[in-house]
């Protein structure tokens, strides 16, 4: 029950007292310190609350509070038939946390941090809050801990490099051309302009004749889809102490991503950063029937504070999605394999997917998934179930996917893949990812040009999704990749085709949500589909009805023949394999 109490304390807060905030040490780890945890309130009260292993104390507030709002994992609902929606935590803003951790403690040692994660949280200080910190101290009469905080920003810029004028422009890189530049204008709205040696165009950004493509309140869509999600978004939200509505200050939190982009300051080390390129493939390890016992460098738990400071040290891959999932590379020296994170000083060639507590047997779930597609001949990556020894502090079992946005060499490769998002090809954002329909998704993936090939795989893995009941098929899981040829002898690189994405993040929702709908509508429907429905969606590139039947019974017939020896090999519960097997059923009988 502690461990519990300890997990979940923000939540507990919230809804105990939705009135204060967390302060002092809790704003900034948001969980308790040696058992003890400090709110504010303008509550005429000084009496502490107790939960189990927890004692909460209250502190008086500033004179002028600033608190921040962020969103929790946990879910309630405000009536048994309402539906549930995030918990919010009332927090003390980052430039307040800082303040509060620097007052003396007098004999209450919880309330305070050691020296060198307060001089960590001051490195996280936006600019305009390391710019006002000296106003806001007059107003709340913190004159001493101003004198403090002066001596120790001094501290890093003299050690650790700090900057108190972080840049407010980002170059777009793809390896090493410079595709453009992203800028905050000084009303707040965002400009991004190409550079003028880069002629492919990147997702929903058309250039206009002096090279500006967007300009206007909000990140573009391409940018936007960049940012984190559920898991990473809530951890860098809390550990850095950044608003969800700081977009630009979280796409700061990360200059590496997929496909070999980069987002530099002016201030950016390029002799820092190792370019991605696919050394070790899962294909080259030796065939195993069960999980591969690796061994890691990682060194700590994915929901630490501590891990999150380590990722944005090594300018970690900025990973979407809401599974907690980590950049890694694979080392074979003396013939162990090996995980260590990826980041800015070496590559980053896997993805490393972990269990989640919110849902059981979710690696299982999608290596199962992932498997049955590769058997009934989709294309998908190379995937391993790995195990842990009993001294790390990563659980088992994991899932290892190998990265297919990466060339083998980078010597003199002939073709580079880029990977966009439909979403990013639809310009919308990630929050809109659910708000479009299979038949526009479609559109834009014609309008991509993906070919024939590209056509005939959209529809498979749309039929696939609905017969195995994967709900979470929206516009974030469906991708293209850009195939880019290098110019030679200075000239620009140049797209030479646009391919479909092999198939990724594929899993049964359904036996953990049962009923689960379709996670895009497809003609004009999200349960209960038909062959007939697919084939309304078909006649958009020629594919007459019986063409379309022929296809979707000839996948759901390798399905069928394929489901059983799958789940066999899953390490699926008993109880999630049978439930599985009812879902493929029932929706193959369910076609026509």
């Amino acid at each position: 029950m502690d461990d519990i109490v300890r997990e979940h304390l923000p939540a507990l807060l919230a809804a105990a007292d939705p009135q204060a905030y967390l302060a002092y040490s809790t704003a900034a780890l948001l969980r308790p310190l040696n058992g003890a945890a400090w709110i504010s309130s303008e509550r005429k009260t000084s009496r502490p609350m107790r939960f189990p292993g927890v004692t909460v104390h209250r502190a008086k507030p500033l004179p002028f509070p600033e608190i921040a709002t962020i969103d929790l994992l946990e879910m309630t609902a405000r009536s048994l038939t309402a539906a549930p929606v995030p918990l919010k935590a009332r927090v003390s803003s980052p430039l307040q946390t800082v303040f509060e951790l620097l007052r003396p403690v007098r004999g209450q040692p919880d309330k305070t941090l050691p020296p060198e994660t307060i001089y960590g949280l001051i490195d996280a200080l936006s600019e305009s809050d390391r710019l006002r910190a000296a106003a806001f101290a007059e107003r709340n009469g913190l004159q001493k801990e101003m004198i403090r905080l002066d001596s120790m920003l001094k501290d890093l810029k003299k050690t650790r490099g700090f900057s108190v004028a972080p840049p407010q422009a980002l170059d777009l890189f793809f390896y090493n051309w410079r595709v453009g530049q992203l800028s905050v204008l000084a009303n707040s709205e965002y400009r991004f302009r190409y550079d003028e040696d880069w002629t492919i165009p990147v997702s929903g950004l058309v250039r206009r004749s002096d090279g500006i493509a967007y300009e206007g309140a909000g990140l573009p869509a391409f940018f936007d889809n960049m940012l984190p999600e559920g898991w990473a978004e809530a951890r860098l939200q809390a550990v850095f102490k950044i608003a969800r509505t700081d977009t630009f200050g979280l796409l700061r939190t990360t200059q590496k991503y997929l496909s070999n982009l980069t987002l530099r300051s002016r201030d950016f080390d390029e002799s820092r950063i190792v370019l991605d390129s696919l050394d070790i493939s899962l294909e080259d390890l030796p065939a195993a029937r069960g999980p591969l016992l690796v061994d890691e460098s990682i060194d700590a738990d994915p929901d630490s504070r501590d891990l999150w400071l380590e990722l944005r040290r090594r300018g970690a891959t900025r990973l979407s999605g809401i599974q907690p999932k980590l950049p890694v590379h694979l080392d074979l020296k003396s013939g162990a394999l090996r995980l260590a994170i990826g980041g800015l000083g070496n590559t980053s060639t896997h993805i490393l997917k972990l269990p989640s507590p919110e849902f059981p047997e979710l690696v299982e779930n999608e290596w199962a998934t992932m498997e049955l597609a590769r058997r009934v001949g989709l294309t998908v990556p190379p995937i391993r179930r790995i195990t842990f020894p009993d001294s790390s502090a990563l659980r088992s079992p994991a899932l290892l996917v190998e990265r297919f946005d990466l060339p083998t060499s980078l010597s003199s490769p002939r073709r580079i893949p880029m990977l966009e998002e439909v979403a990013s090809l639809l310009g919308i954002r990630r929050h809109e990812k659910y708000d479009v329909s299979m038949e526009r998704i479609a559109a834009a993936l014609l309008a991509a040009g993906i070919g024939e090939q590209g056509i005939a795989a959209f529809f498979d893995h749309a039929v696939f999704s609905w017969l195995v009941g994967n709900g979470d098929l929206h516009a974030k899981n469906i991708a293209v990749l850009r195939s880019i040829e290098p110019g030679t002898l200075g000239d620009p690189p140049r797209l030479a085709e646009t391919l479909y994405s092999p198939l990724y993040d594929l899993v049964n929702t359904n036996v953990v949500v049962q009923g689960d709908l379709f996670a895009l509508p497809l003609n004009g429907k999200q349960n209960n589909l038909r062959t007939g429905d697919f084939a309304v969606v078909a006649r958009r590139w020629g594919w007459t009805k019986s063409e379309c039947a022929d296809r979707v019974r000839a996948l759901a017939d390798r399905v069928s023949a394929q489901v059983h020896p799958t789940l066999e090999s899953s390490g699926l519960s008993e109880n999630l394999k049978q439930r599985y097997l009812e879902t493929v059923t029932a929706r193959i009988s369910g076609l026509e």
